[in-house]
């Protein structure tokens, strides 16, 4: 078909002497109600032209004979030639979409081989059956429920966007968008994190666990700072760590970083055997001034201990000695045995095979280093993104295991641009809508 422009003239009324608030309200007022106008024009204008194209003028039908084939086919019989002008539907059709409300008059077809009266617009345009709300408002208002409650969600949208979704709708489109698992999208990744959190859902008073894993894929500095690219590997909600071995089962890490969880560590040496593991730090810190206390260690005592650990972890990664930082491990387990802390003794001895993998395996760990002269190896990107979850999750409620689910696999798909909501490819030929305003 030929290129059809539309015009139309915006007119301004000024009643009075006003303020600069009277002319935005009415800005933000047209700015939501014109590009839906604008669109409902544009379809009334591209579906007559069709229609005339392949039908022939109103009034004045082509014989079935005289048609070419049409771009839309019955939605009885699936013929593509021989129809004539029904007129149009009562009512105009109405989708609420990004821009607004756009509404426009459907026009209907008869198929002259069974008789099937059908609108073509509809299907041309994508539009499903009872379909109301585009699918851009639909992941708009899931992404902006990720961050806040429901019922806020809708009202932001009203406020800011002037698109009307309730509550109701954006909790159904949540559920509707979200997958049952995450899995994922890389066969090779230098680092791999694996952690779980707890989530307030179901009936157990303990509720749920998130199983999480993070893959570690670049390092860079900007400016001042050290930043770390991360994608989403995968993620489970009240599964055991053997679903999440399912999902990783063609994965190929060259390092694991965990927190030394029991069950975890069986599940990795199951599934990466021959993978070096190295124990997050910060984890084996905290695992040590707990089981102190667990000895009956008040807190100076753990102090002392957990700032020794410290210094013989900084001395190793400033010196890369990794005989001299072994011998060191072993007098400070010593020292807790014969200070009266066995638990804390057999916690260091059991995790001792997993602390120094990053001066075992140095180029499978390169993405964790700090830059500030100390060791630095944790789980802190994941940490971070398991706090934010639980910012939006840990609201006073208990919530459903279905619905925490969709939530939050709505919530990290869009946050990693995993799946269907990774990126679309930049079209190589020139958009087929182009809309300027002209002066």
């Amino acid at each position: 078909m030929s290129l059809v422009e539309r015009s139309c003239t915006v007119s301004i009324e000024v009643d009075d002497a006003i303020d600069l608030s009277t002319l935005e309200a009415a800005a933000v007022a047209f700015a939501r109600n014109a590009p839906g106008q604008l669109i409902g024009c544009v379809i009334e204008r591209l579906t007559e032209d069709l229609l005339t194209h392949v039908v022939g003028p109103a009034r004045q039908p082509r014989a079935a004979r005289d048609q070419g084939e049409a771009p839309w086919a019955c939605s009885g019989c699936g013929s593509r030639c021989g129809f004539r002008r029904r007129g149009f539907r009562s009512r105009p059709r109405t989708v609420t979409a990004a821009c607004g409300r756009i509404a426009f008059r459907v026009a209907q077809v008869e198929c002259l081989s069974c008789g099937r009266r059908f609108a073509p617009a509809l299907g041309l345009l994508g539009l499903r059956a009872h379909q109301r709300r585009t699918e851009r408002v639909t992941e708009l208002a899931a992404g902006l429920a990720c961050e806040v409650a429901y019922a806020k969600a809708s009202s932001l949208l009203a406020e800011l966007a002037g698109v009307a979704v309730s509550a109701r709708s954006i909790r159904r489109d949540v559920m509707v968008l979200a997958p049952e698992r995450l899995g994922p999208e890389l066969s090779e990744v230098p680092v791999l994190l694996l952690d779980s959190t707890g989530e307030r859902a179901g009936a157990k008073r303990n509720g749920v666990d998130l199983n999480l894993a993070i893959g570690l894929v670049a390092r860079r500095r900007l400016g001042g700072r050290v930043a770390v690219s991360a994608r989403l590997l995968g993620a489970t909600l009240d599964e055991h760590w053997s679903a999440m071995a399912e999902l990783l089962a063609g994965l190929r890490p060259g390092l694991i970083l965990t927190d030394g969880e029991e069950e975890l560590a069986g599940a990795v040496a199951r599934l990466f055997p021959g993978v070096p593991t190295q124990r997050c730090l910060f984890h084996l810190a905290r695992g040590l001034r707990y089981a102190i206390w667990r000895d009956g260690g008040m807190k100076g005592f753990q102090d002392r201990f957990v700032t020794e650990l410290a210094q013989l972890l900084n001395d190793a990664y400033a010196t890369a000695d990794l005989a001299t930082a072994r011998a060191a491990y072993r007098d400070l387990i010593d020292a807790l045995d014969q200070a009266g802390a066995p638990k804390a003794a057999g916690y260091l001895l059991i995790a001792e095979p997993e602390v120094f993998t990053f001066l075992t395996h140095p180029q499978a760990g390169r993405l964790l280093f700090g830059h500030k002269g100390r060791a630095e190896i944790a789980t802190s990107v994941l940490e971070r993104v398991m706090r934010e979850l639980n910012r939006r999750t840990d609201n006073g409620t208990r919530w459903s295991i279905e619905g925490l689910r969709a939530l939050l696999m709505v919530k990290l798909g869009r946050k990693y641009a995993h799946g269907r909501w990774a990126p679309r490819p930049e079209p190589l030929d020139d958009p087929k809508v182009r809309l300027r305003l002209v002066a």
